[in-house]
């Protein structure tokens, strides 16, 4: 079992890394690079989870020298422990990270601060020779309940789990002319595994008829959907690519953390499952089904692919 959604969130950094389109994250990168000349570039990422993205774009040298980064999600531990690892990330880098007082002392339940700021400086200038700032705000907050003039929005696994009638004009609300969303890892209706058992195809369709049908929000062609949706209210679909999840054992070994993944998407499977009967495949056809899985998960057997595209657009 996995202890947290903090924890899985951690456990798919790798998972993510190996998947993300790298085509359409370049063309992101590329369309950031044109800023006005005396402003940073604002972007903001809903769902940021534990900080993941933030420092990837580091990491992989995504982001123009100056930056201001907004990140939000709805969860405080997350964003609590955003606040331990984008540092450290950041600072292995080889960026000096210095905290911003704000002034402000709000907080949320436990007594977590709502908002952060950090600010962060490589030790060597960028190659026009202009100082690289990056201040980031790490945020308690509703994705869709926010205000702002974005040069881009970052949606990474997100738009899956919402409506996209709804989503798609919120986002166009929170950027600025030309602005730009990048939605990687958005799921596009694919979860196997391997060995094959005789029911994957019915556990499957039952698992994609809670996404479609139980659950308040979201599709489990979300990916398909949003290539459609965007030009239908006037968005330009800059680029589309496959950013398919894989997750498999080497000599019965899984790399790094990557086993709570797919613990954690066995987990979600089964709760799902419990709110679809079905006469085609009853209770103990499943449970079967789930068990072998687990046996295989911890044997180091078990091979786990979901099928996601990364999407990049500008605003109408």
């Amino acid at each position: 079992m996995t202890d947290s959604m903090q924890a899985y969130l951690e456990a798919k950094r790798s998972v993510d890394d190996r998947a993300l389109n790298r085509r359409v994250l370049e063309r992101f990168a590329a369309e950031l690079s044109a800023p006005p000349e005396t402003e940073p570039v604002r972007i903001v990422e809903l769902g940021c989870g534990v900080g993941t993205m933030i420092a990837r774009f580091v990491e992989w040298n995504c982001l123009p020298a100056r930056v201001s980064y907004r990140a939000v999600d709805r969860d405080a531990a997350s964003i609590q422990r955003a606040r331990e690892l984008v540092p450290a990330r950041l600072e292995a880098a080889g960026y000096a990270v210095d905290s911003l007082e704000s002034g402000v002392d709000e907080t949320v339940e436990g007594g977590i601060p709502k908002s952060t700021t950090l600010v962060a400086r490589p030790d060597e200038t960028s190659d026009d020779g202009s100082s690289r700032r990056l201040e980031i705000t790490l945020e308690v907050a509703d994705a869709f309940g926010l205000e702002d003039d974005a040069n881009a929005v970052v949606a990474a696994a997100l738009l899956d789990i919402v409506d996209l009638e709804d989503a798609i004009p919120g986002i166009a609300d929170l950027l600025a002319d030309e602005g730009l969303c990048y939605a990687p890892i958005t799921y596009d209706g694919g979860t196997t595994f391997a060995p094959r058992d005789r029911v994957d195809d019915r556990i499957e369709a039952q698992y994609h008829h809670h996404m479609d049908e139980v659950r308040d929000d979201g599709s489990s062609r979300a990916g398909s959907e949003l290539l459609a949706v965007l030009p239908q209210q006037g968005w330009n679909v800059l680029a589309g690519g496959g950013s398919d999840w894989v997750v498999r054992p080497t000599d019965g070994e899984y790399p790094d953390d990557e086993a709570a993944v797919v613990a954690r998407v066995l987990e979600t499977m089964a709760d799902s499952l419990e709110a679809v009967p079905s006469p085609e495949l009853g209770a103990d056809a499943r449970r079967r089904w789930f068990a072998r899985r687990w046996r295989e998960l911890e044997a180091g057997e078990l091979v786990y692919v979901a099928h996601n595209l990364d999407v990049l657009a500008r605003v109408p």
